[in-house]
């Protein structure tokens, strides 16, 4: 059973098909999340935050009232800490970085399954407190201050908004995010930063594989992998390809300062 790390924290389900909200709502709950309200259009949606104060809302891109991206925008706008999945059919592969950029913690396409859903929100989660955690001045940063500029690759909004909030941290600006290997390869060629962190498993172009053509192309761009599982075999291949070191997930701040301390201080 996956961890509830959820528990207690209060969600509103936004989405035009009863099947979809109903599903959603009975997947939630099994992990203890309060579901505090569900809405079939986008009409009542900031009128029904106000009265509920949700964490979490759950927001359907295509709503019969209004486009789904413009009502993520007035919530970010009227209530920039709740957090917004946004949960979509379209097969716009451009759609997910566009909603990051207005926004959205997190996206979950259609045909879901529980485990995706479920691993979404877990993310999305673990990003509220880290940043909550870093807002209040409870991680360490002391010890890191480097005035670099880094690309970030990972195919998951919330895990690049996440690891650009702990980068900024340590001095060090994003000056570019991918969502997979091969606008990595092309953002390090065109912005040529001191550090780049790849995860490994990315559309179109894995880590590795855009590690490999980086290392060659900009071999003084110090490289950083992004794993959730470091094996023996993983990091030996990481390390031939030229990686300095690699980062775990799901994040920890200080963890992930150190990593960045120790490749740079070698570099």
């Amino acid at each position: 059973m996956a961890d509830m790390e959820g528990a207690g924290l209060k969600v509103l389900i936004v989405d035009d098909s009863a099947s979809v909200r109903g599903l959603i709502r009975v997947l939630l709950a099994e992990q203890r999340y309060e579901i505090v309200g569900q809405l079939a259009s986008g009409g009542d949606v900031l009128r029904t935050i106000v009265q509920v104060s949700p964490d979490i809302v759950c927001l359907d891109y295509h709503l019969p009232d209004i486009d789904g991206l413009e009502l993520l925008r007035q919530i970010k706008g009227a209530h920039p800490v709740v957090s917004v999945v946004l949960i979509t059919g379209d097969t716009d592969e451009d759609l997910e970085e566009i909603a990051a950029e207005a926004g959205a913690a997190g996206f979950i396409a259609k045909p879901f399954t529980p485990a995706k859903v479920i691993a979404e929100l877990q993310q999305v989660v673990r990003a509220r407190r880290l940043l909550s955690k870093m807002q209040f001045g409870v991680v360490d940063s002391s010890r890191v201050s480097w005035r670099a500029r880094a690309v970030i690759a990972d195919d998951s909004a919330t895990m690049r908004t996440l690891l650009s909030a702990i980068l900024g941290i340590a001095d060090i600006e994003v000056v570019g995010e991918a969502r997979n290997g091969k606008q990595a390869v092309d953002m390090v060629q065109q912005h040529q930063p001191e550090l780049v962190c790849l995860d490994w498993h990315m559309p179109l172009m894995s880590g590795i594989d855009a590690l490999r053509t980086i290392k060659h192309n900009n071999a003084n761009t110090v490289a950083l992998m992004i794993t959730g599982r470091a094996t023996r075999e993983s990091i030996l291949e990481a390390t031939q390809a030229g990686a300095a070191g690699y980062i775990l997930k799901p994040f920890h701040p200080d963890r992930v300062l150190a990593a960045i301390d120790k490749v740079l201080k070698a570099s």
